[in-house]
């Protein structure tokens, strides 16, 4: 008898445990990402407008077998005319002149779950952008910018620069 409520509170403990390693993976997760963000904003100083997206490059966005639905995360920021990226790696930097550029909603892509993206383009590359929302693909902290919100501020730049 006391072998097998050995063997439930064991059980249970292991139970328990899933969610804590779950939570504690999805901490330090966020808490790399703020520093990331952090060190990307000193480099740059103080733009004129910015965001922290997640992105793709090229055809990587219609890719149906990928282990997750963006390459990297990143910063997207206007600085004169153009609209500036740079991820965090500082692997797949690129600077979108405003008036050169095609700024396109491309909304829910299938491939890549329930994420809303929207794509600039110019003659040399086409990147993919969804907003940041942390774990989970709803946005939950008011104060941040939706995608949908930040492709927009782009459109707005972009009609005051033609």
């Amino acid at each position: 008898m006391t072998s097998i409520i050995v063997l439930i509170v064991i059980l249970l403990l292991f139970l328990f445990s899933i969610p804590a390693i779950i939570f504690l993976i999805a901490y330090l997760a966020a808490r790399s990402r703020r520093k990331k963000q952090n060190l990307l904003l000193q480099e740059i100083g103080t733009p004129e407008y910015y965001a922290f997206v997640r992105y793709n490059m090229g055809n990587a966005q219609n890719e149906f077998f990928k282990i997750k639905a963006f390459q990297g995360s990143g910063m997207i920021y206007i600085e004169g005319k153009n609209i500036h990226f740079v991820d965090t790696l500082h692997q797949h930097p690129h600077t979108f002149p405003l008036h050169e550029s095609s700024i396109k909603w491309e909304d829910i892509n299938i491939v890549n779950g329930l994420l809303k993206w929207f794509s600039v383009q110019d003659e040399k590359a086409r990147y993919y952008f969804n907003i940041e929302s942390g774990m989970f693909i709803f946005n939950l902290n008011s104060s941040k910018p939706t995608t949908r919100k930040v492709f927009e501020r782009l459109l707005q730049y972009q009609a005051e620069i033609r």
